[in-house]
């Protein structure tokens, strides 16, 4: 099991400070005896190395765990409160156990000085309070450094986002169904031609803005799912049925855009469609306010659209490096079902 640190430069702190930290220890304890000769010094250095070593890991457990209790950027005065009292409490214990140890055990020629308990204690708490917000300073340098490299990956999310939405804009299979639909229906219907350009213009205009920013109001999205669901029903007819059914409170949640895109695309692409086994997909919500797109399984043997499978990962690693909730994908024998979370505007990670 990895032994838990405060941070991952706790042990470049303890090797810098562990030198002068034992050889001034010392120097209180002992006074200049300690150098009386080089044998003496290596070997009250090295006993006093294995006492304090053994010392610092237990004041490492105690900062991890409060570490652990209180692990907030906001938390730092309320752990920088806790530690500090207890690790001079503890630091008095261990010095008066250093003096007792040495005084009790003749293991050196020079005998601990009674009238520099405290000075030695005074020191030891001093060097606490350096190592601590010396660690303090590298753990917060650490997040600091992970939420740079955090927020440059969603960036980069996102700019891929940004490509695979304008791939949906200028696909040509895509623009030539939707024109060949268009085309059929003018000579048909003139009304249904009108409405199906509207949808047309509706879903492109969205697929130009839609993705410029980080997240967007649900109410957009579902606009743009309508409309895009609506050019799908004039393509196929009776081979699909929608269905989209979300209580009005909830069109307020926010949603990073084009995430019905994906999921749509992904829907319509990796299954086939006929009018003996309609493909139906229902837009709903949970009881704890989650998006719930629910569709039956007719699988292609064949996928020949590879991006909607890179559409649907990336829209997954944008809710990862969000540090919410993640996408869950659940299948059975006849359907499967997309749960994705939505954002509260008021504490959108972004």
């Amino acid at each position: 099991m990895p032994i838990k640190r405060y941070s991952n430069k706790e042990p470049i702190v303890f090797i810098w400070v562990i030198i002068p930290y034992i050889t001034f220890m010392n120097l209180l304890m002992f006074g200049t005896c300690v150098f009386d000769s080089f044998w003496i010094f290596i070997k009250s250095f090295g006993i006093s190395a294995v006492y304090f070593f053994i010392i610092y890991g237990v004041f490492g457990t105690v900062a991890v765990y409060i570490k652990n209790r209180f692990p907030g950027p906001g938390d730092l005065f309320r752990r920088i409160s806790l530690l500090l009292p207890v690790f001079y409490t503890m630091n008095a214990g261990a010095v008066n156990g250093a003096f007792y140890f040495f005084k009790s055990l003749p293991v050196l020629e020079c005998v601990p000085k009674p009238e520099m308990l405290w000075w030695t204690v005074l020191y030891a708490c001093i060097m606490s309070t350096v190592i601590t917000f010396i660690n303090e300073g590298m753990a917060n340098w650490e997040k600091w450094k992970s939420s740079l490299s955090e927020s440059e990956k969603l960036k980069n999310a996102y700019q891929r986002s940004k490509l695979l939405g304008l791939k949906g804009q200028i696909n040509p299979h895509f623009l030539f169904n939707c024109f060949n639909t268009l085309s059929g229906l003018i000579q048909e219907n003139e009304q249904e031609a009108e409405k199906f350009l509207d949808e047309m213009t509706k879903v492109h205009r969205y697929l130009l803005r839609g993705d410029d920013e980080y997240l967007v109001p649900l109410t957009d999205e579902m606009k743009f799912a309508t409309s895009y669901l609506n050019l799908t029903k004039a393509r196929f007819g009776n081979a699909i049925d929608t269905k989209i059914d979300l209580p009005a409170e909830l069109m307020s949640k926010e949603i990073p855009p084009l995430s019905m895109q994906v999921i749509l695309e992904n829907i319509i692409y990796t299954n086939a469609l006929s009018k003996k086994e309609p493909l139906t997909i229902r837009i709903t919500s949970d009881e704890r306010g989650h998006l719930i797109v629910t569709h039956s399984l007719h699988e292609k043997t064949i996928v020949q659209n590879l991006d909607v499978d890179e559409g649907l990962d990336n829209l997954i690693t944008k809710y990862r490096l969000m540090n919410m909730e993640e996408i869950r994908i659940t299948e059975t024998a006849d359907q499967r079902v997309f749960l994705l979370p939505l954002f509260d505007p008021e504490t959108a990670p972004v």
